[in-house]
């Protein structure tokens, strides 16, 4: 049966520009937050890959989770609106997701065709661990009225076996950018802040540890 190891070793986030402060508790909820946006993604991952060989049911699963993937996106997949420096309405092109090849990085490819060709990777054996780490700054950068943004860089490793033998290798840094959303609730107890969270493109980088 193919399939692939991905693993992720560890999360770093870091807020962009400075536009509101945030309290240690929402740092705290923030930090948690993006972490199971970003391992819920990751955990997909294995239940969409190597699935070319597989009995249909496991094909039609994989789909089902390609769809759960993309919707943790924005956009899930397509293009979205979004106000510029003007204040006009456009739309944004679709997510994308940026890979290497024996540590080179590839052209960027549409997510919601990033997934599918994950299904057809002749690879064997697929592992994911999850974050272990989130780092949040006290500062979000402010898009729109609120919604803000920021920055998760994380380590990928990414090794690939096939016929028993190990032929990619790869460890490298990610940044994905997170559009966050402030909603603030009120209850019989007082407000509540709620924070949304959906994941924007994925790319190299060469920042981890900054």
């Amino acid at each position: 049966m193919k399939r692939i190891i991905l693993a992720f070793i560890l999360c770093s986030l870091t807020f962009m520009v400075q536009a509101q402060e945030i309290t240690e508790s929402e740092k705290a909820t923030l930090e948690q937050r993006v972490k199971e946006q970003i391992d819920d993604f990751i955990s997909y991952l294995p239940e969409i890959a190597g699935k070319s060989g597989k009995p249909y049911k496991e094909k039609v699963l994989a789909q089902k989770y390609i769809k759960s993937a993309l919707e943790l996106f924005i956009g899930k997949g397509e293009q979205y609106p979004y106000i510029d420096q003007n204040g006009n309405k456009r739309l944004h092109e679709a997510v994308k997701m940026q890979t290497t090849s024996r540590g080179v990085p590839n052209r960027p490819k549409l997510m919601k065709r990033y997934l599918p060709s994950l299904m057809n990777l002749p690879y064997q054996k697929v592992e994911v661990d999850k974050c272990s780490a989130v780092r949040i700054n006290k500062h979000l950068y402010k898009i729109s009225e609120g919604r803000y943004a920021a920055t998760a860089v994380y380590l990928q490793a990414f090794r690939a076996w096939r016929d028993g033998r190990l032929i990619i290798d790869d460890k490298d840094a990610k940044q994905v950018t997170v559009y966050v959303d402030k909603k603030v609730i009120e209850t019989p107890n007082g407000s509540k802040t709620f924070w949304e969270i959906q994941l924007g493109d994925i790319r190299i980088t060469s920042d981890w540890g900054e």
